[in-house]
């Protein structure tokens, strides 16, 4: 049976742990291919073995092209033949010794925490220069748009797959290259597949992490307008006496403080929010009426 390239165990016929610190000292070890594969029946059925494979693959998904992300599923879909062959050899092979076993628990516990730092460094990595990738772009932008006055987003709308397109196509009729690479010794003039589908994963991480990141703060800010808009709203049957005492002094829209008192009664409002009311409506009014003025004056010119 041909095992998972997945890269946790070698297939080969013989192997050596050397120089790993397993806490108790150094394993150092020159092996036979029967020991090799007992070893690997030994770190299949270990109790850490699940968890190993988990942040192993974590590390290969960080800058695995999307395209090829299910190269991956399909190997880890098959593991657990791997794993019935290995438990099997384990059952009818030669058992660990106390000291052996305790080296090779400090040994996986520690290759362990080396492959969870490793994933965090990796996608850190990837995380830098992704952000160094898009703000040199901007800075392209930003020096073709002051040396032209034009933005990228003008033009004849073209879609940048369609400027990809052409200028591979002139490419091909002025300087034909057999491996696609141009004559300067620059490499390729275009992304490839996997170029595209890991900065279009780099894009969609980048994105996810921002929204987590400002979510909790947009949420505390929309939950903060509602809570003052539905402070600030009057209801709709105080609004009406407020609206009727304006018509009937709209030659003079300020109520005395016994109007104002009298409001506060029948509208069982407080006198800010009366106060408010009427600033505010004042100013609505004094709007529309500028607007008015404005558009009689125009039809005044004709």
């Amino acid at each position: 049976m041909q095992e998972p390239n997945l890269g946790m165990m070698g297939t080969g016929s013989g192997g050596a742990l050397g120089g790993l610190s397993s806490g108790g000292g150094e394993v150092s070890v020159s092996v036979s291919g029967d020991q090799t594969r007992q070893l690997k029946a030994d770190i299949a059925t270990h109790p850490l073995y699940e968890q190993l494979l988990a942040a192993h693959v974590s590390c290969l998904r960080v800058a695995t092209p999307i395209d090829q992300l299910p190269l991956i599923d399909a190997q880890l879909s098959q593991s657990h033949h791997l794993l019935r062959s290995y438990a099997s050899q384990h059952n009818h092979g030669h058992s660990l010794s106390s000291h052996e076993r305790q080296e090779l628990d400090n040994f996986l516990a520690q290759y362990l925490i080396v492959l969870c730092s490793f994933k965090d460094q990796l996608q850190q990595h990837v995380r830098v220069h992704a952000v160094e990738a898009v703000m040199a772009c901007r800075e392209i932008e930003n020096t073709l748009q002051a040396l032209t006055g034009v933005t990228l987003g003008e033009g004849t709308g073209a879609t940048m797959s369609d400027d990809e397109d052409d200028l591979q196509m002139d490419f091909s009729l002025d300087q034909p290259s057999v491996d696609g690479h141009d004559l300067m010794g620059f490499g390729p003039l275009i992304p490839t597949e996997s170029e595209r589908s890991l900065m279009e994963r780099v894009r969609q991480e980048l994105k996810i992490e921002l929204k987590q990141g400002f979510k909790s703060r947009i949420e505390d800010v929309r939950e903060e307008i509602l809570r003052k808009r539905r402070a600030g709203k009057l209801p709709g049957d105080t609004t009406t006496v407020l609206k009727n005492w304006w018509q009937q002094h709209s030659k003079w829209p300020y109520p005395t403080e016994d109007d104002k008192a009298k409001l506060v009664e029948e509208t069982g409002l407080q006198l800010k929010q009366i106060n408010n009311w009427f600033i505010n409506q004042r100013k609505r009014n004094w709007h529309s009426n500028s607007q008015s003025v404005t558009s009689l004056k125009s039809k005044r010119k004709r």
